[in-house]
């Protein structure tokens, strides 16, 4: 009984009689003669039949060896089919594309470069899960997700994207009348915002460049938002500080709605993975979702934007205090 494993059998087959005899068929396909002889016994064998009457001169097929003929034909052609057509996926992607994120991430990052792609490719539809909490890529059928924190245990496969840090934040106002703090334990008793899926431990310990660290008191947090957008617009009112990605509030420090205070110290350093359910062969469309994502990353830089001139508050701290 034939299998997927003796397709290569009835492709040295087919060879064997467009070229009439078993040398002729050898040069066609790179290998030895004695390799096509062993091809077509070994079909022969598989079918239980003769499929060729072989004499020195002539080799010639027998009755069932034209039936097996056609249907070999047509079997290569279809495989020759299946071929083309992921050729053609791979050259103009199509299906759905469906990938999970925090919101924030989700926002900043998925829906600029999932945009890009369907402008790109007409074929290409797409579907983004956003949530904060854990999204299980196999059972939502996700092509990739988008994580802050890989897990150890996960079964996922992870590329790193990038990674960002936060930075303390408060509207002009605000950081106007705590203009005399110079270092962060100094702003203990500040009205703070904060996330509250994230311990207060890791959104109050900040560091320098030099080294230095210090961490705030434990302290109840005057607002508590679960959403970026949410803590965006609670620090532009002046609801209290907060400590924030550098990216997400990028366009708030350039035009002026935020402050960036205490410069020369930050929070945590943020590093964005990609998530995949397979390594193996992951269709072209998240391929060049990974690419573009990769693209808007670094579109996106805080480092330079920030450079190009967003505002900062004038608090410094002294080279003794670093």
């Amino acid at each position: 009984m034939l299998s997927a494993r003796h397709l290569p059998l009835l492709a040295t087959f087919v060879q064997v009689c467009r070229d009439g005899s078993f040398t002729a068929a050898a040069r066609s396909l790179s290998i030895s003669k004695a390799m096509v002889s062993a091809h077509v016994r070994a079909l022969e064998a598989a079918l239980d039949v003769r499929l060729l009457e072989r004499t020195t001169r002539r080799t010639a097929l027998t009755q069932v060896g034209q039936d097996v003929l056609s249907a070999a034909e047509r079997m290569l052609s279809a495989a020759s089919d299946v071929s083309r057509i992921a050729e053609s996926k791979q050259l103009a992607p199509s299906g759905v594309l469906r990938v999970g994120a925090p919101v924030d991430l989700g926002a900043l990052l998925v829906a600029p470069a999932v945009a890009r792609l369907c402008a790109r490719y007409p074929l290409l539809r797409a579907e983004i899960v956003l949530s904060d909490g854990k999204t299980d890529a196999i059972e939502h059928r996700l092509d990739a997700v988008l994580s802050v924190n890989v897990p150890k245990d996960s079964a996922l496969i992870s590329t790193r994207l990038g990674s960002d840090f936060e930075i303390i934040v408060a509207s002009p106002a605000l950081a106007r009348s705590w203009q005399a703090v110079t270092e962060p334990k100094q702003l203990a008793t500040a009205p703070w915002i904060a996330h509250p899926s994230i311990p207060i431990s890791a959104q109050h310990a900040f560091r320098t460049q030099r080294g230095g660290l210090q961490r705030l008191p434990p302290t109840q947090a005057r607002v508590l938002a679960n959403t970026g957008d949410a803590i965006r617009s609670l620090v532009v009112a002046g609801a209290g500080f907060a400590v924030v990605p550098m990216q997400m509030v990028v366009d708030d420090l350039r035009s002026g709605r935020m402050l960036r205070v205490l410069p020369k110290w930050s929070g945590r350093r943020v590093v964005v993975h990609a998530c995949f359910p397979s390594r193996s062969h992951p269709p072209v469309r998240v391929k060049l979702f990974l690419a573009e994502l990769r693209s808007v990353f670094r579109l996106s830089g805080f480092e330079a934007q920030y450079a190009a001139g967003a505002p900062r508050h004038p608090l410094r701290v002294t080279e003794a205090e670093t």
